[in-house]
């Protein structure tokens, strides 16, 4: 039953987040220059395919500079890998071999600047 209701949590917690998160930006804030902060909203990251059998492609559409990572870590929150990203070199897509992973459920995170901006699920079928 423990491990049902861990299951659960991992499930649910990302849509909580993903739930929460509309209504704390409709505060009537505008942003008027490129912070971080509305830098990062701006920034699009996509990993495809989810699910993956070890080789993904990680693609970053962003404009401005600024120091961009992506941050693998397994369901405990250690971190396995890191990866600079260039966005005038991940717009077109990026290949990733995680082959060296073994099948379960990772998270990755982009970091602009040092700080967390998102973080989503990946699941790996090797």
């Amino acid at each position: 039953m423990r491990f049902f209701t861990q299951c659960l949590l991992f499930m649910l917690l990302p849509l909580a987040v993903a739930f929460a998160t509309p209504a704390a930006a409709t505060q009537g804030t505008t942003p008027t220059a490129a912070t971080p902060d509305t830098r990062a909203s701006l920034t699009v990251l996509n990993v495809y395919p989810n699910p993956s059998r070890g080789q993904i492609t990680v693609q970053l559409n962003q404009k401005a500079t600024g120091d961009y990572k992506l941050r693998l870590s397994n369901i405990i929150g250690q971190e396995l890998r890191t990866i600079a990203l260039k966005p005038e070199l991940t717009s077109a897509g990026l290949p990733v071999d995680l082959s060296d992973f073994r099948a379960g459920m990772y998270f990755y995170s982009l970091l602009v600047d040092g700080k967390v901006v998102t973080t989503k699920r990946l699941v790996l079928q090797n």
